[in-house]
């Protein structure tokens, strides 16, 4: 049962610090606790130098810079794990209490560990996955009648609202819950599983503290607007793959959305549990959510999940009885997974040798650890391959000064490691930069012109990774009579502009 939990984990504690969307958080973190002040406008540019800017996640900036303080990397890293079980085990619980057979609550939950496996960058979305996990919980836990925690919503808030953005779906996920039942109570004809008028009004009652809690940030109010200008930020919506809707010719399409979405619809079908109402306003709100943008397919992931589980448990005999029978094999297996969940006795003693074991083999992959282990797959690098940190050494040894046009990928550790001496062309807050200024950066590796180009940016370096869209504009810097080769390795190559 604890299988889902410890691939959670392993997916966690093997994941490297990436390129984009994380290093500029850490840098945020590292000017508020060292000025005591949240920045207002735009520091870490040059092209947008004094522009507004809204740091609505500055206390997960602030909590990143202090664990880095505390231990580095590898303690950045194993926080981020950490964070990801947070977000796990609420839905876990779900899941068991969906079934009393815990294999299939744990195959059921399969699906939520997975999407976070796959959704484990190191960057502030991660503490949403937590507190949403924690408000369904919360949430189905009082529809259900076992826990009234309500209470504890509002306090939820407090800290989500200055985490990150999509506080804005715990909100959602409360008044949904709120809206079905109140619609089913007044539609349908009231049964046991109702909730009373009562309650109703203890739910509406929260939902409104819960609201007003979202105003306990640096920015008020308008930290719906700024949620509202992400959601439509054209440079965003166009550019950014995340922000584009699922593809399921594409591995992260299939796997964080397509597959979870058909394997609980395909199970639903089959399942002699009937499907309730709340369910499935849940499942069909957060379906169209996925479907929208590739970012959302984590949401309806853990939605899914524990009424994945609740329905796996009546599954025998819409199999046994279907029109397209499953191979006699896998449905032999189906029933032989099913019968052991009741009258088996447990194998204590094998049982908590393979704990051990899987623990034993966490603390391995763990940052510390593994750096010290000979086997080369188990041993990557903490920091994303790719990451030009001998460039960026380079520039910082030599006091480079002068603006430096780069790859979007590279403005993020940039800001990490050469604010404020040198300051990013374009970096990983795309929100920030206008659409016709991406578009311009852009068609600067596709343009013959690029030096008229960027000359209106005042460039005096070009620091160009060598990957295939920037081949072009490599070859054409090294012959062109105006730039000289200052610094190349396998990962980037650095040019400047001669006098």
């Amino acid at each position: 049962m604890g299988i889902p939990a410890f691939a959670v984990a392993w997916m966690g504690l093997m994941h490297p610090l990436r390129l984009l969307d994380f290093w500029w958080h850490l840098k945020v973190g590292e000017v508020i606790v060292t000025t005591g002040q949240i920045p207002r406008v735009d520091l870490f540019s040059f092209t947008q130098a004094g522009k507004p800017f809204i740091h609505q996640n500055w206390l997960g900036e602030v909590l990143y810079y202090l664990v880095y303080r505390a231990g580095g990397f590898p303690l950045l890293i194993t926080f981020n794990t950490a964070l990801l079980l947070a977000a796990f085990f609420p839905i876990l619980h779900l899941s068991l209490e969906a079934t009393a057979k815990p294999r299939i609550a744990a195959l059921g939950s399969l699906v939520a560990a997975i999407t976070l496996g796959w959704y484990s960058n190191i960057r502030p979305q991660v503490y949403s996955f937590v507190f949403f996990a924690l408000f369904y919980w919360i949430l189905w836990g009082y529809r259900e009648r076992r826990r009234d925690f309500l209470w504890a919503l509002p306090l939820l808030m407090l800290l989500w609202v200055n985490l990150h953005g999509a506080f804005i779906l715990g909100i959602g996920l409360l008044g949904l819950v709120w809206g079905t039942e109140a619609l089913r109570r007044a539609l349908f004809a009231p049964g046991e599983d109702t909730l009373t008028n009562r309650a109703l009004a203890k739910l509406a009652l929260f939902l409104g503290f819960t609201v007003l809690a979202c105003l306990a940030n640096p920015e008020g109010h308008r930290v719906f607007a700024y949620v509202r200008q992400l959601q439509v930020d054209p440079a965003s919506q166009q550019l950014v793959t995340e922000w584009q809707v699922p593809d399921i010719k594409e591995p992260s399409g299939i796997l964080c959305f397509f597959a979870p979405f058909f394997l609980t619809l395909l199970v639903f079908l089959y399942s002699r549990h009937k499907l309730g109402f709340a369910e499935l306003c849940l499942f069909l709100v957060f379906a169209i959510f996925g479907l929208a943008a590739n970012r959302n397919g984590i949401w309806f992931a853990l939605i899914a999940a524990p009424m994945l589980a609740r329905h796996l448990t009546d599954l025998e005999i819409p199999l046994s009885h279907a029109r397209v029978r499953l191979p006699a094999r896998l449905e032999a297996l189906w029933q032989r997974l099913r019968r052991r969940q009741t009258g088996r006795k447990e194998a204590y003693g094998l049982n908590w040798a393979i704990l051990i074991c899987l623990i034993l083999f966490t603390v391995l992959l763990s940052p510390w650890v593994r750096m010290h282990l000979k086997v080369e797959r188990l041993r990557p690098e903490l920091v994303e391959k790719g990451t030009p940190i001998g460039a960026m050494e380079y520039i910082a040894a030599h006091h480079l000064t002068g603006n430096i046009f780069h790859p979007q990928c590279y403005g993020d550790y940039l800001i990490w490691r050469l604010w404020p001496e040198q300051r990013s062309f374009i970096d990983g807050r795309v929100h920030l930069y206008p659409l016709s200024f991406v578009q311009d950066y852009i068609l600067v590796f596709h343009d013959d012109r690029w030096e008229a180009r960027l000359a209106k940016y005042d460039i005096r370096y070009l620091l160009l990774a060598k990957e295939k869209n920037a081949q072009a504009l490599i070859e054409d810097a090294r012959n062109a009579a105006g730039w000289t080769l200052l610094y190349e390795d396998d990962i980037s190559v650095l040019f400047a502009k001669k006098p």
